[in-house]
């Protein structure tokens, strides 16, 4: 699959709402991602990695963004850091033939989506 374009959207949907769901995604796609490297499915964690990572670059490289879509990139930056320790976990279970997925990512997820419920 693929992301729409804000042009291909059937929706009344501005730039800067559009460009806010694509970190919300973002988002979305990390605790997927996370999920999946509980089940060592490193393949599934690439592929999201390298869609937060894209989503990323093409943030960064149109600059300045409309209203404050730049907390939202920022988030965004914090979510490709964290596929990419996963990754790198994921690495040294295959390499060490740990069975365990030692990581606090499963505890920063859990975290996030409590404190995204209004849970503390």
């Amino acid at each position: 699959g693929r992301i729409l374009m804000h042009d291909e959207l059937k929706l009344p949907v501005s730039p800067e709402e559009y460009l806010g769901g694509l970190c919300d995604l973002s988002g979305e796609i990390g605790r997927y991602a996370v999920a999946r490297g509980t089940k060592r499915d490193r393949d599934a964690v690439k592929v999201c990695l390298d869609t937060n990572r894209s989503m990323y670059m093409a943030l960064k490289m149109i600059g300045r963004l409309p209203g404050n879509c730049n907390k939202k990139v920022n988030a965004l930056s914090k979510s490709v850091e964290k596929l990419e320790r996963v990754m790198y976990e994921l690495s040294l279970m295959e390499m060490t033939g740990r069975r365990e997925f030692a990581s606090s990512m499963e505890d920063e997820t859990a975290a996030a989506e409590g404190n995204e419920k209004g849970e503390d």
